[in-house]
């Protein structure tokens, strides 16, 4: 089964900031997110608006492209 675009961002997500060292707590502290918000969008679950990819973008210093490119340009 294809990955979907909710999967595909939260993975991208979680391994970013683990990349980073950046515990759920102190990422969500960072760009001002809810924690549980947080957890739904590393498990794929939560769709998360433009304003919030682009909170997250900015928070990993990245373009929201990234976080939303087909999985065929990884």
């Amino acid at each position: 089964m294809e990955e979907t675009i909710e999967q595909r961002i939260g993975r991208r997500v979680r391994s970013l900031r683990e990349e980073q060292n950046l515990t759920k707590t102190d990422f969500c502290l960072m760009i001002n997110l809810s924690r549980p918000y947080l957890n739904k969008i590393e498990k794929g679950v939560a769709n998360p608006t433009i304003k919030v990819l682009e909170q997250i973008a900015k928070g990993f210093d990245i373009p929201v492209t990234y976080l939303i490119r087909p999985a065929s340009e990884e």
